[in-house]
């Protein structure tokens, strides 16, 4: 299983080629973009934890992607390193002024970067700031943004999902296609967001089959009965042939077996016109 999924914006090939082994033995999903408009793209549907950003690339600067990816609500938390040519402190500088988190010379030394990158990785699962299996926002950064909604945001909708019979579906087919099923759901609500929803909308992923979006109140009820036809169209590639024939999964219960329904996603959603919400108990009391 991947230990992290790291994007590289690199226009040199050979930089690309210096880092891709160590950054794949190390167990990270690597994804490349050799450009910055595709590297921002990337980030976009993608969500990698860390982003590495060479600061000399073919159609822009890194410190002009980095200053966009810091601006964007997706890829606000997502921990930057930017590359760059020789010890110019102005540039090192410049670099952490633009949002970066790390900044690294070029030559550099493989080894170091994959370490930099594993430690940042660590720092980010420990802190809850991504979730593990898909990547996207955690609960920390959830916690966030939900208190900018009580804090006085006007127009939202927040949507909040679950993955129903997830357990059961862990249960019969084990743990990896459980998290398989996940990630799925993670990319159902990227690309459901691009259809449906907007370039800012916020999407978190809470744990055990839970997730979060936030959207504007005019985009609520498409996106929210976009994401659940399109789940159930993706969730078929999960279940067994027997099982979508059937329409039910078999739980096993000592001699006997349970039927329990195929997975499904529930939506709900909470408008900010059905404030005003004090906190953030009273803003998830509401979404029940």
């Amino acid at each position: 299983m991947a230990e992290g999924k790291v994007a590289l914006v690199e226009s040199d090939e050979r930089i690309v080629d210096l880092l891709r082994g160590p950054f794949e033995a190390a167990g990270f999903q690597v994804e490349v973009a050799p450009t910055g408009g595709e590297g921002m793209a990337l980030c976009q549907q993608s969500f990698p934890q860390v982003v590495l950003i060479d600061v000399d690339l073919s159609d822009t600067d890194g410190f002009s992607l980095c200053r966009e990816l810091r601006a964007t609500t997706r890829t606000r938390h997502v921990h930057i390193i930017l590359l760059g040519r020789g010890p110019d402190r102005e540039s090192r500088i410049k670099g952490l002024e633009t949002g970066a988190d790390d900044f690294i010379a070029i030559p550099f030394d493989p080894d170091e970067v994959t370490l930099r990158v594993r430690n940042a990785l660590r720092r980010a699962a420990a802190d809850n700031l991504t979730d593990p299996v898909t990547g996207l926002p955690g609960r920390r950064l959830i916690q966030d943004r939900l208190r900018d909604l009580v804090g006085g945001e006007e127009g939202w909708a927040l949507l909040g999902l679950t993955v129903r019979h997830l357990a059961p579906f862990q249960e019969i087919h084990g743990f990896l296609a459980a998290q398989e099923v996940l990630r799925s759901t993670a990319r159902v609500l990227i690309e459901g967001g691009d259809r449906w929803g907007g370039p800012d909308d916020f999407i978190g992923a809470s744990g055990g089959g839970r997730f979060v979006v936030i959207t504007a109140a005019e985009r609520a009820d498409p996106l929210a009965e976009g994401l659940a036809a399109r789940f159930r169209e993706e969730v078929q590639s999960h279940h067994t042939f027997r099982e979508r024939e059937q329409g039910y999964m078999l739980v096993r219960e000592g001699e006997e077996e349970r039927r329990v329904p195929l997975m499904w996603l529930e939506v709900r959603r909470v408008l900010a016109s059905e404030g005003p919400f004090y906190d953030i108990r009273s803003l998830t009391e509401a979404l029940g």
